[in-house]
């Protein structure tokens, strides 16, 4: 009667355990008290590469591009990632394929990126037209990607250790009016404020102040300035942070002052832990993806 009593019990408590753990796996750990610069930088590049989980798929992400006079054109793609945690050297594998509009469907983005910040991270651009994979340099990391006004690296290479730190302070956030949906964010919201000076020398970008949201971590907002310190780019994060749930990325956007050029990405929610596979992430993969 015991066994049967205890065996009840932990039927019922299974789903109950599972479901605990698999929420757990698709979030990070809470940011310790009192934490250290590195720690608030290492914490916002484990969310920005969902290092919390195994992979992650986001079914759509829908980009509206609008340029100085207001004309607005679209393109939509699907992005997948494996973090591999260290194995064989690699940190993750991202790719980002377009399916729409039609004249530019089936381009794509594969990184291999490593855990060695100092090794170049492996890029290849698949060009249907073409029907050709070009390698991609690091050098050509400054390059529009899928020509919006993000770089390669403002998507998917800039890492932990590519710049060096400095803890301006402690401010509240004056927020953002998101120039799609005119909706306003993160007003008066508490932030580490932290400047961010590239390693590389003669940079597309001289120094970043970066917003990171005391409670969640996240990178909220990113100024670029010149070496003459005039601001040119911002760009702007919006991420769903429950307290009890996955997290994840809805929104980014990029303002270009010097061409008044406007980007925003708006992301729908991310399947995470879905068993992805590392050979899904092959450049020979891209020749034979049907899009």
């Amino acid at each position: 009667m015991k066994r049967c009593l205890l065996f009840f019990i932990l039927l019922i408590l299974w789903p109950i355990a599972s479901f605990s753990g698999s929420i757990s796996h698709c979030r990070p750990a809470p940011l310790p008290l009192n934490p250290t610069l590195d720690q608030i930088m290492k914490r916002w590049y484990e969310i920005k590469f969902t290092r919390f989980a195994d992979d992650v798929i986001y079914d759509e992400c829908k980009v509206v591009m609008v340029d100085r006079s207001g004309f607005k054109r679209e393109k939509i793609s699907v992005r997948k990632r494996i973090i591999l945690h260290g194995k064989h050297g690699y940190d993750y594998k991202d790719l980002v394929m377009i399916t729409y509009p039609e004249y530019t469907k089936g381009l794509a983005v594969l990184t291999w990126a490593y855990t060695d910040i100092h090794k170049q991270n492996d890029i290849w651009l698949w060009l249907p037209s073409m029907k050709k994979v070009r390698k991609v340099s690091q050098s050509e990391e400054d390059d529009s990607f899928l020509g919006t006004e993000f770089t390669v690296e403002d998507i998917s290479t800039r890492r932990y250790g590519y710049e060096t730190y400095q803890l301006l302070g402690e401010e509240r956030f004056q927020g953002y009016t998101c120039r799609y949906n005119n909706k306003t964010y993160f007003a008066g919201t508490p932030c580490y404020k932290i400047k961010a000076v590239p390693k590389r020398k003669n940079w597309y970008y001289a120094y970043r102040i970066l917003w990171i949201d005391k409670k969640t971590g996240v990178d909220i907002f990113e100024e670029f300035y010149d070496k003459r310190g005039r601001k040119f780019k911002e760009i702007f994060r919006y991420l769903e942070t429950p307290e009890n749930g996955c997290w994840t990325t809805r929104i980014w956007e990029v303002y270009n002052y010097r061409t008044g050029h406007r980007d925003t990405i708006i992301i729908s929610p991310a399947r995470y832990n879905t068993g992805l596979k590392e050979r899904d992430f092959s450049p020979r993969i891209l020749e034979r993806m049907e899009w």
